[in-house]
C-alpha cells in the first residue's frame, strides 16, 4: 500500500493485512516494540500504559465520529457504546393499559310478596314481605313480614316494575396474567462487513 500515516485506519475490501498494517482486533502489544504508535494511541484501546497497550477493536463494531453532534451524546476516542441485541424491560416500555371485560354470572329475578297480612315487624331469614297490617305507615309497630310457610299457604304475587340481579362478583383483587418472554431481540442496523486495518509503521503525523 502507499505510504500512510501511522495510526490511520482503513476499511479494506480484501481479507488480509498488508505489510506494515495490522488488524483492528484489539491486540495487546508491547510498548517497547512500538513506542511511536503508543505515543499516538496511548491506552485508549486497552493495556496498562506501563508495559503494553491495545490496538483498536473493530470486530463486529461500527466506527462513529468523536465529539458531540447536535442533539447527540458526547463521544470520546476509545469509547465502545452500543449492543447488537437488547431485552425490553417494563422500565423502557411506553405507558399503557390493558382492557379487561367482566361479565356477571347472575340473571334477572322477579320479586314476589305474600298475599296475606304481615304478622311480625322484624323479619327472619327466609321471611316474605306481606301486606301491611296494624296501621303500617301510621303506627310505629306495623307488621310487614310473614314466614315462608305462611306465604306458601296464602300464595304469592309478583310485583310489577321491580326485579333483582342474582349472582355477580365478590369484591376482590383481579390480576391480569403476564404474557411474553424475556428473550433478547436484534437492534442491529443493516451493515456490510469490511476488513478494518491500522497502519503500525508509517509516517509519524505532525500537528503542524
Amino acid at each position: 500500500m502507499y505510504e500512510n500515516y501511522m495510526g490511520v485506519i482503513e476499511a479494506l475490501g480484501f481479507a488480509f493485512t498488508p505489510a506494515q498494517w495490522a488488524y483492528c482486533a484489539g491486540q495487546i502489544v508491547s510498548i517497547n516494540q512500538q513506542t511511536a504508535l503508543f505515543s499516538l494511541l496511548g491506552c485508549r484501546f486497552g493495556g496498562d500504559c506501563r508495559d503494553v497497550f491495545g490496538y483498536p477493536d473493530l470486530r463486529g463494531r461500527v466506527p462513529i465520529g468523536q465529539f458531540q453532534g447536535p442533539g447527540l451524546p458526547d463521544w470520546s476516542v476509545g469509547m465502545k457504546p452500543g449492543f447488537e441485541r437488547t431485552v425490553l424491560t417494563t422500565l423502557r416500555m411506553p405507558s399503557h393499559s390493558h382492557a379487561h371485560n367482566y361479565t356477571g354470572t347472575g340473571s334477572l329475578t322477579d320479586i314476589s310478596v305474600a298475599k296475606t297480612h304481615g304478622t311480625v315487624q322484624e323479619p327472619d331469614h327466609g321471611d316474605y314481605i306481606a301486606e301491611p297490617s296494624n296501621g303500617f305507615g301510621s303506627a310505629p309497630n306495623g307488621n310487614l313480614y310473614v314466614t315462608e310457610a305462611q306465604a306458601t299457604a296464602a300464595g304469592t304475587a309478583q310485583i310489577g316494575g321491580v326485579s333483582d340481579i342474582g349472582g355477580g362478583f365478590v369484591s376482590q383483587y383481579l390480576q391480569i396474567h403476564n404474557t411474553g418472554v424475556n428473550d433478547s431481540f436484534e437492534i442491529m442496523q443493516p451493515s456490510l462487513v469490511m476488513n478494518y486495518c491500522i497502519c503500525i509503521d508509517g509516517l509519524y503525523p505532525s500537528r503542524s
